[in-house]
């Protein structure tokens, strides 16, 4: 069965075998901490579902790409956060862009590097503050421990909401309600 956008709940993935691969191997290098080899396969990754108009999970890769670059000091991190952020506020992804906007300032800030400041100035006012998660607590205790997609694990405390009862894998864009 073919992609289809307009699903939120659609499993495929515009990406290619060899790019799901590439995918993994990202995330392979993120869990053990080479955060710069990580950064540039998942910038191009975001590229290439841009290209294949799947905006919420090429926001999910520049984001991925963004703190990557972060964590390994790269300046590139401003340029990966750009789209990321400009995509989770076009498609209402309020949550998702105040979790990553505040987890990549205190990155850059702890780091001490100066796309801080300019993140600061240019999507400060614009990134919606969060909503208390106390809400969601029992949809929490009912997620799957790994993704169903890629087996990526979930982290309840990196969940990222993309609706009032859906999560997205963070590693594939996997779309995941709780159990009943």
């Amino acid at each position: 069965m073919p992609y289809d956008a307009s699903d939120p709940g659609a499993r495929d993935s515009a990406l290619q075998p060899s790019e799901q691969r590439r995918l993994e191997e990202a995330n392979q290098l993120l869990e053990n901490n080479k955060p710069a080899q990580a950064a540039p396969i998942f910038a191009k990754l975001a590229e290439v579902l841009s290209s294949a108009k799947q905006p919420k999970r090429a926001a999910s890769l520049h984001a991925q790409a963004a703190l990557a670059f972060a964590k390994s000091r790269n300046e590139s991190a401003l340029m990966q956060a750009r789209p990321a952020l400009n995509l989770m506020l076009q498609y209402n992804l309020d949550q998702q862009a105040s979790a990553f906007y505040n987890e990549l300032t205190r990155e850059l800030t702890k780091r001490g590097m100066k796309s801080a400041a300019a993140l600061t100035k240019e999507f400060g006012d614009k990134v919606p503050q969060p909503i208390p998660l106390d809400s969601r607590a029992a949809q929490l205790a009912r997620l799957p421990s790994n993704c169903p997609n890629c087996g990526a694990p979930l982290r309840n405390s990196e969940v990222t909401w993309t609706d009032a009862n859906t999560i997205e894998c963070n590693f594939c864009g996997t779309p995941i309600r709780p159990t009943a």
